[in-house]
């Protein structure tokens, strides 16, 4: 008998190709055969993640999507069928994470991983997020590992992509039904009111299904870090209903450790959104624009903070935000609570990929030493989904039998975590793919975009 997941991914990739036939959406990217064959890095320097070190001259074997040996190049045997990559004088790390993306359309997939990241979570999931999860899960589709959160679960109805929520009994039947479609986590937004709030975290608690997203603005942080939210994206929802003084910071980071609370700082947020409105031409002229499709680029010219009533206000608040910002990720960072990035790409001004490693500079900006930055990006990622959603992934860290979604760097990222920018080649799901390769993959892509 299948499970109630199975047949909800059946039924999501029913709507998708329903929505496909309809032409809603573009065709599928073409998916490189992956092959059995091992893939052998020689020689390499590994950036393993689990502590700040680094492995010196290993040699790291995958098979079938998985890392199956690694040890010192002198004692690894490497098999005689094994893609060899020599590795000498690189670094091996694992692959990025961004913990709040917005998928708003498929080509964005390749932007991902052209940047290392080889997984991403949608905080607000849609069928058309699960049919992609069951189509990368199966190799049918080329792009990094998906999660997805439900739709947002919205208190004020009218939005049309989201569950509005606005009573109790509302709330224990949207929570399970989001379980049995398949989602991940269910999302929460701002405009719910604290009661319903309240029975939506006990509910989703019930159903093994982690609570994500806004801070609901009436009943503030207390509620969120006393339900022992999972994961609060963007960490700005702290601060929604006011600045504070610096000096609250502390007792406020010590109270999401106790919580175990996980917060996406996206620092890289708040920055995009003073560029939208200091140079908004410099946004739509960046290089990356090209890869995305001109309908979200329309959305982004509708929705950009610049159309605001008020714009002299919001961008002073934003700029009173900032370093509000980067002081509550310093205090968040030293009780020890648990940072991933996340980047909100690819709403306004904000790139998918890119933005993960314009965060990292953030995080180091801010004061963060750059293995802390990077593990917000991989194994504290890795350890948020075993803990939450799927204790059988094994991703974020380089060792046997974790996941092969790794990067191969010139250079060492824990001396300069702008190295990860630079990449010579990126392997998903243990396919190797060079850096020019990739390049090429997007250019096609870009030219195939409607309207180009």
């Amino acid at each position: 008998m299948k499970t109630p997941r199975v047949l909800a991914s059946l039924g999501a990739c029913l709507l998708f190709v329903v929505g496909m036939l309809s032409g809603c959406r573009s065709a599928p990217l073409s998916v490189p055969v992956v092959s059995e064959r091992a893939v052998a890095f020689v020689g390499v320097h590994v950036v393993p993640m689990d502590t700040e070190r680094v492995l010196m001259d290993q040699t790291v074997v995958v098979r079938n999507g998985f890392i199956t040996a690694l040890g010192p190049s002198a004692s690894i045997t490497v098999p005689a069928d094994a893609e060899r990559i020599e590795g000498r004088g690189h670094f091996l790390m694992p692959g990025l994470a961004d913990f709040q993306i917005h998928l708003h359309s498929d080509e964005q997939l390749l932007s991902y991983l052209a940047h290392g990241v080889t997984t991403v979570f949608d905080l607000n999931g849609s069928p058309r997020q699960l049919a992609l999860r069951a189509q990368l899960t199966e190799q049918q589709r080329f792009g990094p590992r998906l999660y997805t959160s439900s739709p947002l679960f919205d208190g004020q109805p009218g939005r049309g992509d989201a569950v509005a929520v606005t009573s109790a009994e509302q709330a224990r039947i949207a929570v399970v039904r989001q379980k049995l479609a398949g989602y991940d986590a269910i999302k929460v937004y701002h405009t719910l009111d604290p009661e319903v709030y309240a029975v939506i975290s006990g509910m989703a608690r019930q159903q093994k299904l982690p609570v994500v997203g806004h801070v609901p603005r009436k009943g503030g942080v207390d509620t969120v870090l006393r339900a022992r939210q999972a994961l609060v994206a963007p960490g700005a929802e702290f601060f929604a209903r006011t600045l504070p003084e610096e000096a609250a910071l502390a007792e406020l980071a010590r109270a999401t450790k106790a919580a175990g609370t996980t917060v996406a700082p996206g620092l890289v947020q708040i920055h995009a959104q003073l560029r939208m409105l200091e140079n908004v031409e410099g946004v739509f002229a960046d290089p990356e624009a090209r890869y995305l499709s001109p309908e979200v680029l329309r959305t982004w010219s509708y929705t950009n903070p610049t159309r605001r009533i008020d714009v002299a206000a919001y961008g002073e608040r934003e700029r009173a935000l900032y370093p509000l910002m980067r002081a509550f990720t310093r205090a968040l960072q030293k009780e020890g609570a648990r940072l991933v990035v996340g980047t909100d790409a690819s709403d306004v001004g904000l790139f998918p990929g890119a933005s993960v490693h314009r965060e990292l500079g953030e995080l180091v900006d801010a004061g963060l030493s750059p293995y802390a930055a990077l593990c917000a990006a991989t194994r504290d990622a890795g350890a948020f989904i075993q803990e939450h959603v799927d204790p059988a992934a094994r991703f974020g860290t380089v060792a046997v039998g974790q996941h092969a979604d790794l990067m191969l760097l010139p250079a060492n990222p824990l001396e300069d975590v702008g190295r990860v920018g630079q990449a010579l080649g990126v392997m998903s799901r243990g396919l190797w793919l060079p850096r020019e390769k990739l390049q090429r993959m997007r250019d096609k892509a870009a030219k195939a975009l409607p309207g180009r």
